[in-house]
């Protein structure tokens, strides 16, 4: 994962393990958006989520932030979560353009 995204090991390390703990074993998560452009700079870390556990989504995504946010720092998170199967253009974008991480 070195120098793939504009992300410190140790925020992509929380990044992946609480995705991990939240979201169950069958996640898959990418970094989008400007961390994802090693010729950016600044700009908010966008991540892409994929699962099939979508029960309790939206305290799943409250649970995720607050924990992340405790791991790394205030920082600004955009976070998508959809099903595998998702062919919305977020999803698509998402998938195409970013870093995939877990």
């Amino acid at each position: 994962m070195k120098n793939e995204v504009r992300l410190t090991e140790e925020e992509l390390k929380a990044i992946k393990e609480i995705a991990l703990e939240v979201f169950g074993k069958d996640v898959k998560v990418w970094i989008f958006g400007s961390r994802a452009d090693l010729n950016k700079k600044g700009g908010d870390i966008d991540i892409y989520i994929e699962t099939n556990n979508l029960d309790g989504l939206i305290d799943k995504q409250i649970k995720y932030l607050s924990k992340l946010k405790l791991k790394i720092g205030d920082q600004k998170i955009d976070l998508v979560i959809k099903s595998y199967d998702c062919k919305e253009d977020i999803c698509i974008e998402a998938k195409t353009t970013g870093v995939n991480i877990l």
